[in-house]
Parts: structure tokens; sequence; C-alpha cells
């Protein structure tokens, strides 16, 4: 639970009833735990070691906001602890405060210069922040420290990891187990670092042995629950869920998890209420708001049109300030889908996946990029001058385009999103604005503007495309992938996604003046076993 006991105050006496709770504590039984330290503090209060070990109980239970009430707590009772501010750094960063965090980890490191753990600590949340350059000499000074530590490994390969530093990652993982086999956080570690790299058979296998050795580490039912998910085990998935939700029931994350899982397996009811559940407990979080959408789709999909309708007005009245509750809520109560995703529905939706979105993508053979420049490859041969790519996200298609052209800037709706393409390094600039915007205000003309990706956020295109016509040059290119609909112009589909007609496409841009090249059917990428069919077209801006 700690490194080091608090040494002040009530906490020196050697008082039974606070080793008793300990000992439930180091069980595993985090309930009883909790309730044995509350019973202390209404005896004394002010004790800080048994608020310590009660925020630590209430975290390892998900419940950060109440843990840093109780760490705050127990340091005016012994303020030089370094673990105690080290767990308030935990806390805080999982309440998504780096700042707040790194402060902590910094008074930590202010009593204790040379510990490891807080070090690979403080490294995660300057990565968090985008301080790259200070994170890595914090982990390599934690690394060198501690070379043998499989708790000082774990917490290093966990910064790596969530860098995106998976093969570094694994690798200490690794270290740690070599000097400790039965370490559940470095096997939870090992699962995670394999699941981001898609091994997915290997991450359950480490899942379930993190699990056999803490099986009160939520986080070890969570990775095996995710790792089932994509080896297409739904009914497995569903209980690896539902065992992380009872040792963390007020984590929304097991839950979201859980709606996914009963999706798949078309347990629409668990789904429904596992959603609902997940909301209660991260209300503003848009992730859950759309996996909840997906849940509703999924009942009218099956027919049951009237309860979707009926869920999917509660939702939208109970969350109205939700963009993506106001995005898919009103197809689903018989109302007109919305002509594009609005601003704040795109930014939510790529700000939460920024970290894993590279991850998430090649898991799925995501192919928009090489299908994009092979055909700028193929159409000019000779590169171009000037190239805008709209929608680049974390900037995938950035170092493939490069070489083909002498000025690259790229565009986006998500800062977390163009943090990730800035790390590329390969843009000559990067804007955080809408593309029509965009467009609409610039008074250069590119060569070639590049959609990968990008008309899957919008229904009707005719803005962009009257947009993209006063932005090309004559006889500048427009390069974009989109889905296909069978529907005349355009869907919105479940995902919050929509799908083009392909002679609608084809009519729109040719309207504005674009005219259509190429439009070839491609698969975009995979879901599951069922490739996902898709266009790419090549259009050309009328000379003249």
């Amino acid at each position: 639970m700690a490194q080091r006991t608090p040494s002040r105050g009530s906490s020196r006496n050697g008082d039974k009833a606070l080793a008793e709770a300990a000992g439930l504590h180091r069980a595993g039984k985090l309930e009883k735990a909790e309730k044995a330290y509350r019973r202390i503090l209404r005896r004394r209060p002010s004790d800080a070691r048994a608020l310590y070990y009660l925020g630590i109980a209430v975290h390892q239970r998900r419940r950060p906001r109440e843990a840093v009430r109780h760490f705050r707590a127990a340091l005016k009772g012994d303020a030089d602890n370094p673990d105690i501010h080290r767990h308030l750094g935990l806390a805080l960063k999982d309440l998504g405060q780096p700042a707040a965090a790194e402060q902590a980890y910094r008074d930590a490191l202010a009593v204790a210069p040379d510990s490891p753990q807080i070090l690979a600590n403080l490294a995660t949340v300057l990565k968090a922040q985008g301080r790259d350059d200070e994170a890595l000499p914090a982990l390599e000074r934690a690394a060198s420290l501690a070379p043998s530590s499989p708790a000082v490994l774990s917490a290093c390969g966990h910064a790596l990891r969530e860098a995106g530093r998976l093969d570094e990652a694994e690798a200490l993982h690794r270290r740690a187990l070599a000097q400790r086999p039965d370490h559940a956080p470095s096997l939870t570690g090992l699962s995670a670092a394999l699941w981001r790299k898609g091994r997915d058979d290997e991450a359950a296998q480490a899942a379930r042995e993190a699990i056999a050795q803490a099986p009160q580490l939520a986080q070890a039912h969570l990775m095996l629950g995710n790792a089932l998910r994509r080896l297409q085990q739904p009914q497995e998935a569903i209980a690896a869920f539902r065992a992380a939700t009872e040792v963390a029931p007020e984590d929304p994350t097991p839950r979201i998890g859980l709606a996914e899982a009963a999706q798949d397996a078309g347990a629409l009811e668990t789904a429904l209420h596992a959603g609902q559940q997940a909301l209660r407990l991260q209300p503003d979080a848009e992730s859950v708001h759309t996996v909840h959408g997906q849940t509703l789709y999924a009942l009218r999909a099956a027919g049951h049109t009237e309860r979707a309708q009926q869920e999917a007005a509660a939702w939208l009245r109970n969350h109205p300030e939700s963009a993506t509750a106001q995005h898919l809520a009103p197809p689903l109560m018989d109302a007109p889908p919305p002509e594009r995703a609005s601003g704040p529905y795109v930014r939510a939706t790529f700000d939460a996946f920024a970290e894993s979105f590279d991850e998430r993508l090649g898991a799925l053979d995501y192919s928009g990029p090489q299908l994009v420049t092979e055909r700028l490859r193929a159409v000019r041969p000779g590169g171009a001058g000037s190239l805008l790519d709209i929608g680049c996200g974390t900037g995938l298609v950035g170092p493939m385009v490069r070489p083909l052209v002498e000025r690259l800037e790229g565009l986006d709706l998500s800062p977390a999103m163009l943090a990730r393409a800035a790390e590329r390094n390969v843009y000559d600039a990067l804007h955080e604005v809408d593309a029509q915007t965009f467009l609409d205000a610039s008074e250069a003309r590119w060569d070639v503007v590049i959609a990968a990706d990008v008309l899957i956020y919008l229904g009707a295109l005719e803005p962009l495309a009257a947009a993209l016509a006063g932005a090309l040059r004559a006889d500048g290119l427009f390069i974009a992938t989109t889905e296909e609909t069978d529907d005349e112009t355009w869907e919105l589909q479940p995902s919050g996604r929509y799908r083009h007609n392909r002679h609608y496409l084809t009519a729109v841009l040719s309207k504005a003046g674009l005219v259509v090249e190429e439009l070839d059917q491609v698969v975009l990428r995979r879901e599951g076993d069922r490739p996902v069919e898709a266009l790419v077209a090549v259009a050309r801006h009328a000379s003249g």
C-alpha cells in the first residue's frame, strides 16, 4: 500500500484497530478496509495514517475526488511524508488535473528527491501536458535509480505506454517481471502494452495472470475485457467487465466496456443499463455518450423503435448540453439528422481518443492515408507545391505525403490530435479550425487539398465543395475518402459518421467546379470480420 508510514500525532501509536484495517486492505478486502478506517476516524478524525490509508482505499475503488480530500487532510498532520504527496498526485492525475498532480509530485520530490517512483509519476503528468523534453529525463533518472525495482520499472513502463512508446514500455514491464514474476501491476501494464500493439491473445493471458495474483485490481479485469472483445468473445468479455465493475463500482470505464461488449453479444438491455450507469458516474464525458447512443441505435435496428425513441428523448432531456446527444438523438426521435457533425461534437470525440488513436486505427487495418497518398503520387508524380491536410488528426498521412510536396499544412478541430500531429515534425503549420471556415478565410491557394476520413463527419457536402472551389488553384486537386451508402444523398450512421452516395458526391463536386476524374470503391478498414466499403475520389479544379 505504501512505502513509508506517517510519523506524527496519533499515527505513532501501535493501534490495533488500524493494524487490522490495514490487514484487510492488504488482503484486497477494500470495502471492509474502508469501513474499518472510517470507524477509526470517527474516534480520531485527524489521524493522519488512517486518513492516508482511507485515501488509498477509496482511490483503489475509483473515487479519486474523495481520495484527494483524504490525502489533503492527512497532509495537515504529516506534511513531510512524500508518499502522501505522491498519492495525492495520483488521484489528481486520475481527475484529469495534470498541473495540480505535477505540483503534488514536486512537493513529494522536495522531501524525497531521489525517489524513482515519484520521478516516474512526474514524467507521466509532464507528458500529459505535452512537455516531453522534461518527461524523458525524469524517466531515465527513475530507471537509473532503481534498475531492479518492479514497482519503479512498472511505473516507467506505464509512462512510456502513455507516451506511445510501446516497445520500450513492453520491455520495461518484462524487466520488472524478470525481477518478480507475480508483480500484478507489471502484468497489468504488460497486458495494456500488448493490447495497444494488437497482440490480444498475449494481452488476455497477461491480464489473467494479474487477476490470479491480485483479483482486486480493477485494471486487470478491464484489460482482460478489452482483449476478449477484440478476440470476438463477447460473453467472456462481459464477465470480465462485470468483475471490474464489482471491484470499482464508482469507475465508469468498466461500465463503458460492459456496454460495448453487451452490444457485441446482442444483450441490449445489459448494454442500456451499463451505459446509463456510466452516464450517472461521468455525465460530462462525450465518449460515454457515444457508447450510449450506439446502444440506442442498436435497439432501433433490433426492431425496438418505440423504446429507442423514448430512451433518446430521455437522453436528450437529461443531458441537453451533450454535443453527442444533440448529434445522435434527433434521428432516433424521427427528427431530421443534422447536416453535419457539430464542432463541439468532433472536438470532444477526438480529444477523448487522441492518445490511443493511431493504435486503434492500426487494429482496424485502416488504409485511408495510404489510399490518399497513392492517388496523389499517381496523378502528380512530380509532386506539388502546396498541400493542405484537412482533418489531419494525429498526422498519420503527413509523413507519407511530405516527400511529395514543398509545403504541408494541416488543420483539425481537436487540440489533442493536433498536439500528436506536431510531434511528427513534418507539417510546416498546423491550425485549430473548422475546414470550411479556414478555406473561406484563407488567401492562400492550394495545389492539393486532401481529406482522409473527413467527409464522414459531414452530411451535406455543398458548403465544403464551394469552399474548396474557392481555395484550390486552377488545375488543383481534391483527394478524399468517404464511406458509401445506397441512399440517394447521405445518411447518418449509429456511429455518428455519415455515408455518401457516389452519384451525390460526383454531382456536388461537379456543381462547384470540381471534375471527378477517379471514383473507386475500396476497403477503408475492417470492423471485426466485416470490411467497411468506401469511396476514394480524385477531383480536379476546372481550369479557366
